[in-house]
């Protein structure tokens, strides 16, 4: 089944942090392998006592306080109108938001961080690659909270907050780091599970009521989830700003410098996202071993197919080669010859009309095969051709899509054809 972050399926484009289905181009980007590299593991612990449940405990629930909570009784409230109220609460939200993810990135450093040290769960290096730079996190927020707040006057309301976001946004350059690293700390994070010390330490922590009952990735992944949403945030209060208000033209400005740092950790995370699949790569042969993939600095996209014989397969489209491997303890073991983008053809083919391979028995007795594509050189004699089948129409409408980024070789085959170029 293919994986998205946004839509919960398995295709994954991994260039855009905002929509992880947009095709991503190639960038020229600085490298940082050496920043990427997993350090060894403190020597494992003896006779670790199973995991126990812990008592039920409360969850510590967030306070949902709106702007018109905090001014409820204020009579000076009936005199504004819809607009400005509206404008008042979206920049309480956006000051909310911003104490409530400092509180959880405290806990996250604190709580998490710097107790699995201390307990020597994992080596100092192991927690840098895990939690990245999160020291550089929580200033960033601290100040501008500060900022929303300094500004609010005594009656309890905000008339300015375009120059205080203009001045501010800049500091958001460290999640360029934070979402590079992401991909790197996740994996490292998911091994680390596997010592039954971590395990049962993170489970501790998912039933304390601080973590309110989110996993530590939840915590560590919000914070990205919060930069992508900065745009959305500043677009309400601009939508509540009258055009003559002096905030209009500061937080228009304040949007389009946002966009560029989010440009910047979109082709940064894209780019270690691509590093990373290519490591974990393995060859059976030295030919499959092509200058295309290293050459590749963009994965445009990723998730699991199958194959003619019912076998789940990872499809990953490169952007200069498309590579079928099978998942192994090892690793993922490239399968057949890697196809380079420019001798990559794609074929789509009809529901229904197509008899190939073992489709038929295995996915049911008189089923056919349906939202099936076909992925071949160019010059046959090249390599085997491979015939896939994506999880529903939505997801082979999006490999689709992705292939036509990157090649102009696609053959749409009009029903009634059969073909069975997929040979062992």
């Amino acid at each position: 089944m293919l994986q998205s972050t946004k839509s919960k399926r398995s295709i994954l484009r991994v260039s855009s942090l905002v929509n992880l289905l947009s095709p991503s181009k190639p960038q020229k980007q600085k490298e940082r392998r050496s920043s990427f590299k997993i350090p060894s593991s403190p020597a494992p612990r003896q006779c670790v006592s199973p995991y126990k449940t812990p008592s039920p405990s409360p969850a510590k629930r967030r306070m949902t306080r709106t702007w018109s909570d905090m001014m409820a009784g204020d009579s000076s409230v009936s005199r504004m109108t819809h607009q400005d109220i509206k404008r008042q609460e979206a920049i309480y939200e956006l000051y909310q938001g911003e104490a409530d993810l400092v509180e959880d990135l405290q806990n996250v450093k604190k709580l998490y961080r710097d107790s699995m040290l201390t307990l020597h769960l994992c080596s100092a290096g192991e927690l840098e690659q895990i939690f990245g730079p999160i020291d550089d996190l929580i200033p960033v927020h601290e100040d501008l909270a500060s900022r929303l707040q300094q500004q609010r006057q005594t009656d309890g309301t905000t008339q300015g907050v375009g120059q205080q976001l203009l001045d501010w946004v800049p500091q958001l350059k460290v999640y360029i780091d934070f979402c590079a690293n992401q991909v790197f700390g996740k994996a490292l994070l998911d091994e680390k599970r596997n010592d039954p010390a971590v395990d049962d330490f993170l489970q501790r922590c998912q039933e304390s009521p601080f973590s309110r009952k989110l996993d530590l990735w939840g915590l560590l992944d919000g914070a990205r989830g919060r930069f992508v949403k900065y745009p959305l945030l500043i677009k309400a209060i601009l939508k509540q700003t009258p055009p003559d208000h002096e905030d209009a033209t500061l937080l228009e400005s304040a949007l389009e410098q946002l966009d560029k740092v989010i440009q910047m950790a979109d082709k940064q995370a894209g780019r270690s996202e691509c590093l990373f699949y290519k490591s974990r790569l393995t060859y059976i042969y030295d030919e499959q071993r092509i200058p295309e993939i290293e050459e590749s600095q963009a994965l445009i996209c990723r998730g699991t197919v199958k194959n003619n014989k019912g076998s789940k397969l990872q499809l990953f489209l490169f952007e200069r080669a498309a590579v079928v491997a099978r998942s192994t303890s090892q690793g993922l073991q490239v399968y057949r010859q890697p196809i380079p983008v420019s001798q990559l053809v794609v074929e789509d083919l009809p529901d229904g009309e197509i008899r190939i391979g073992s489709f038929r028995s295995a996915f049911g007795q008189g089923q056919t095969a349906r939202n099936v594509f076909r992925i071949s050189f160019t010059d046959s004699s090249l390599g085997q051709a491979h015939t896939l089948m994506a999880n529903d129409e939505h997801d082979k409408r999006q490999w689709m899509q992705s292939c036509q980024s990157v090649t102009s070789h696609i053959i749409r085959v009009g029903p009634s054809v059969d073909k069975n170029s997929d040979k062992k």
